[in-house]
């Protein structure tokens, strides 16, 4: 069971869903959530709850490479903003080592099919096809080696892993079952996560987000192992576990 020591990471990539799994932690009573903090303002978090932080990857949040000073440098001119390699200097303070470092770390890490994150990504955020593909790549990777470290780190608890999609079409199961791997009782109130939502508030979870319309096919641009690795952690999705029970729940 997760105690105050523990911090909460909520992982993804740009655009996928994030802030809605981040919205459902946070309405939870026994846990504090932070959105995108950079400085490790989260390791101060008092009134004994557990303590948490929502970072993208990679743009964010790396493995071992942290924020720098000079590489605000970089970042002086919207056009410097949108190169890629921009994205190659995370923007958070700490990384991910540094959090296993400092206090048990418990990954919370949400999927996304990626051609609806890679058109998001070029319609909300304005990067282009390129940077969206690189950071969704670069997410799987981040994600796998989560579930390559966690028996080589005590600090570092087994990921819980999520995907976009099966918490909008089934969000009380999906987030009992993560209640129930992350030892929290679950609580009605996190079902108004999307009201609750900061940045983009809803009146509910929308299962039509699922949908891919007629936006453009990137799935021919993204490197066949990285779609493998895809599917191999879709596997791993709470929703398999939810669907997989006798009863269904």
């Amino acid at each position: 069971m997760l105690d105050s020591n523990t911090t909460m990471l909520v992982m993804g990539t740009g655009r996928g869903g994030t802030t809605i799994i981040t919205a459902a932690l946070g309405a939870h009573p026994d846990i504090a959530m932070l959105d995108e903090e950079y400085t490790g303002a989260v390791f101060h978090v008092t009134g004994g709850k557990i303590r948490g932080n929502k970072l993208c990857v990679p743009h964010q949040l790396e493995w071992t490479k942290h924020w720098r000073w000079w590489h605000r440098l970089y970042g002086l001119t919207g056009y410097q903003r949108k190169r890629k390699w921009y994205n190659l200097h995370p923007r958070s303070e700490l990384s991910i080592s540094d959090y296993i470092e400092r206090a048990p770390l418990q990954p919370i890490c949400i999927l996304r099919e990626p051609n609806a994150v890679i058109n998001s990504v070029q319609k909300r955020a304005r990067r282009s096809a390129d940077i969206a593909i690189f950071r969704w790549c670069r997410y799987m990777e981040i994600v796998q080696q989560c579930l390559d470290e966690h028996d080589r780190h005590d600090n570092l608890l087994a990921p819980a892993i999520l995907s976009f999609e099966g918490l909008v079409q089934q969000p009380e199961a999906v987030l009992r079952a993560l209640c129930q791997q992350i030892g929290l009782p679950f609580h009605p109130v996190m079902l108004e996560a999307p009201q609750r939502n900061a940045r983009y508030s809803q009146s509910g979870f929308d299962a039509k987000r699922t949908s891919q319309g007629d936006q453009p096919c990137y799935l021919s641009q993204i490197p066949a192992a990285s779609l493998q690795l895809y599917e191999r952690l879709l596997q791993k999705d709470l929703v398999h576990s939810v669907l997989a029970s006798p009863a269904g729940d």
